[in-house]
């Protein structure tokens, strides 16, 4: 069975670490989101590609949710006592920025990012396939009350505090799907939307011109996983952004978001209530626990996903 997932960081980590431990790991294709990708340190550090390359590797500090265990900051601290503004609000552990360092060289030698990508993953021993939605910079950028900034920005310097006025995707236009990103999705004989922030995970994703077309030609086939408990993202700013951009954070708000391309959706057992009283034709709506409190009940939600 040919797997594809549509991930974006903690969400999808976890989600992934419990698919392969029901599927042979090679048989999984991931599609990650570059949105939140940036520049900081002179290096280019793709969060959400790395968060699920650490996961399947083990290494992953899921207690803090990214980057890995056992982590020495050294060069941040280093840097932050040479003044470097970034270092005050930008954390990089000195293993994860070898990582982005790595990344950063062979992009400037003008190496695709879905190679470098590929490189990294099996450097971690990682036999899933790891693919960047596209070679192309695509940023995630919010409008607050004092103007635009990068969607890392406002999750990590200003902590999801500000309200959000609007979300765009810098350079979607221009972009196109990294190779191997359309074969998979053609070949998939399932596919899934990771519990990710819809808007700052999946939308970047969904927005590269040809990917949202594939999923809705195989629509019976997608399987989107909430990532929300009674209106609450279970990580992360997923309902607050929901919220003030419009769509409701709940199981209807997420249907509504996801019917064109998913024929499935996966909520909570605590939101069947919610379900009910919403009155949700499509996509259709099965019933799980999805908090993944351990690799345990992460490869339950993941079976039980998978053999819908």
């Amino acid at each position: 069975m040919k797997i594809v997932a549509i991930a974006g960081g903690v969400g999808a980590a976890k989600f992934l670490r419990g698919l392969t431990r029901v599927v042979d790991a090679r048989d999984v294709t991931v599609i990650g989101n570059v949105g939140d990708n940036i520049w900081v340190f002179g290096v280019y550090v793709a969060p959400d590609l790395d968060i699920v390359t650490y996961a399947l590797a083990g290494v992953w500090d899921d207690e803090r949710g990214w980057g890995i265990k056992g982590e020495r900051f050294s060069v941040r601290d280093s840097l932050r006592a040479f003044g470097v503004k970034e270092a005050e609000w930008f954390a990089l552990g000195d293993q994860d920025f070898a990582t982005c360092l790595f990344r950063t060289l062979l992009l400037k030698k003008g190496e695709k990012l879905s190679s470098i990508t590929d490189k990294i993953r099996k450097k971690f021993g990682v036999r899933s396939r790891i693919i960047p939605v596209t070679e192309q910079e695509l940023t995630t950028m919010v409008r607050l009350d004092n103007g635009w900034v990068s969607f890392e920005e406002y999750y990590v310097r200003l902590r999801s505090e500000p309200l959000i006025h609007k979300i765009e995707y810098k350079g979607w236009e221009s972009s196109e799907p990294a190779e191997g990103v359309i074969s998979a999705i053609r070949e998939a004989d399932r596919v899934f939307i990771c519990p990710s922030n819809p808007l700052a995970s999946i939308a970047p994703i969904l927005v590269v011109p040809g990917v949202r077309e594939e999923l809705k030609a195989i629509r019976h086939k997608v399987v989107a996983v909430s990532p929300l408990v009674k209106g609450k993202a279970i990580k992360g700013p997923a309902d607050r952004m929901m919220a003030q951009l419009g769509l409701e954070p709940s199981p209807k708000g997420l249907a509504s978001f996801y019917k064109d391309i998913a024929g499935t959706l996966v909520v909570d057992e605590l939101d069947r209530e919610s379900v009910v009283s919403s009155g949700i034709n499509e996509p259709r709506i099965v019933f799980s626990d999805t908090l993944m409190v351990n690799e345990n009940a992460a490869e339950r939600l993941a079976r039980q996903a998978l053999y819908l």
